[in-house]
């Protein structure tokens, strides 16, 4: 148990930051950890995910690479359970879609996923 087991994940980006600009990165490995032993199949994790890779330095490439790493994984676990038969993706609610396109678009721009396979992805409410 480190000491970012008990903040809420949607603090851990605000905490990346702190740590990325006045913490010398010390916290890189708990933040790491603190994302492997929550359920990041959830939509919203992933956002936290996805917004606590954005504060993250890419210099740090182990830490880094491991959230990209598990990013990916859920992501695409998502996207194969929400897959129709046509080809586009059925997101549940309006606030689904809106949290799935922010993952996504957020992905691509940091680099996490691939802008050309990602970006003409049919995402359907």
């Amino acid at each position: 148990m480190n000491e970012l087991s008990n903040k809420p994940l949607a603090r851990i980006p605000d905490f990346t930051k702190d740590d990325t600009k006045s913490g010398g990165k010390a916290h890189y490995g708990q933040i790491v950890a603190r994302f492997q032993e929550e359920d990041c199949s959830k939509l919203e994790n992933l956002v936290h995910l996805i917004d606590t890779i954005d504060q993250m330095s890419p210099e740090i490439y182990e830490h880094y690479r491991s959230l990209q790493d598990l990013f990916r994984e859920h992501i695409q676990r998502l996207l194969e359970s929400i897959r129709r038969p046509d080809g586009s993706y059925q997101a549940g609610t309006d606030l689904e879609l809106e949290q799935l396109t922010y993952c996504i678009e957020k992905a691509c721009a940091d680099h996490t996923l691939l802008r050309e396979k990602y970006q003409n992805l049919r995402i359907i409410r």
